[in-house]
């Protein structure tokens, strides 16, 4: 499962970025992930200051694109 949120700055609201974190070496079901993106977020989110989560999803093996470098 990889859960992909949407970063927005405070300062900005119309910069954002997309950050992903995957619990691929963790058996987790949709409700897994959804009941602990709350607690991955907040831990992002503690060491970014300046930036807020606007929004959030968790996306099954397989249905994630790859980001494009």
């Amino acid at each position: 499962m990889t859960l992909i949120f949407l970063v927005c700055m405070i300062s900005s609201p119309g910069s954002c970025r997309e950050e992903r974190m995957s619990f691929a070496f963790e058996t987790v079901s949709d409700f897994g992930c959804m009941v602990g993106a709350q607690s991955k977020m907040a831990e992002w989110a503690s060491t970014h200051p300046g930036w807020r989560v606007a929004s959030w999803k968790c996306v099954p093996p397989g249905l994630v694109e790859e980001r494009k470098l």
